[in-house]
């Protein structure tokens, strides 16, 4: 039995010990977010607002939304036990939460033109800008799942090169899931957010 749970910043509050006993004895399906509705809210958001995630390949980050800057969102993301310090790398989104760049702390960039197509339903064509200026063409189809959504990327000679499924919560931030391509597998699993 597979139990998604999602929650309003006011439901999080609830103490688990009130949940078991309808866990134990119901299947839950009780997202509220709308199948096809894959888009990153951030008016939604606070600055400081964050999700921990711990990756299967590299550990525990926290994406922590920082407001906007001019047209832009930023999320900085911390890795450790905690958001704190300096970040590691710090991304640039539009407003429906598709990257239009994202910096390492030592400086190296990647751009995205139009955008990385990661909240775009159907299919989308991009450009990766690596600091060479190399330019990578991808082909993104997105499909809507009940949790979140799934996808294929494609390079310029149409074959497959990353796959992926991710869960959403209510304000579109991203958290569990997984990840495989020619880097090899990744899984992502929601550890918490802030209220």
């Amino acid at each position: 039995m597979r139990v998604q749970l999602c929650y309003s910043r006011q439901d999080r509050r609830i103490k688990l010990k009130t949940l078991a006993p309808l866990i134990l004895t119901t299947a839950i399906t009780a997202c509220t977010v709308p199948v096809g509705d894959i888009r990153w809210k951030p008016e939604l958001l606070s600055p400081g607002d964050y999700v921990s995630v711990h990756q299967s390949r590299s550990g525990l980050i926290h994406h922590m939304y920082n407001g906007r800057q001019g047209k832009d969102y930023l999320v900085e993301s911390y890795r450790g036990q905690s958001p704190t310090g300096t970040p590691a790398f710090t991304t640039r989104l539009d407003g429906n939460g598709n990257y239009l760049s994202w910096q390492r702390s030592d400086g190296y960039e990647v751009r995205y033109q139009p955008h990385d197509c990661t909240r775009t339903l159907g299919k989308c064509r991009y450009t990766e800008i690596r600091p060479n200026e190399e330019r990578i063409r991808w082909t993104r189809i997105t499909t809507a799942t009940n949790i979140g959504f799934k996808y294929v990327e494609t390079d310029t000679n149409g074959e497959r090169r990353v796959t992926g499924e991710i869960a959403i919560d209510e304000r579109g931030f991203a958290g569990s899931g997984q990840v495989s391509g020619h880097f090899g597998a990744q899984t992502f699993t929601l550890i918490g957010q802030s209220d």
